[in-house]
């Protein structure tokens, strides 16, 4: 099914509101294996789990949020 023209500027403008952060892991990497365990038991996305450690770790180092004047 075609997307009507209204509907792909939708998602173009949606896709120009997010920027991607990754890591990449080799297939067989013991740290990928307990990532993927904790993720599992706890129940949270791979991507809520990488916004907590970032946030977390930039107030431990205390990195201010910018001024929005």
């Amino acid at each position: 099914m075609a997307l009507s023209e209204s509907r792909k500027n939708y998602e173009r403008n949606r896709a120009n509101n997010f920027k991607t952060v990754s890591a990449k892991y080799r297939k067989d990497s013991i740290e990928l294996l307990r990532l993927n365990l904790y993720l599992e038991v706890s129940g949270i996305s791979a991507n809520n789990y990488i916004q907590q450690l970032i946030k977390e770790d930039l107030d431990n180092k205390g990195i201010p949020y910018p001024d929005n004047d």
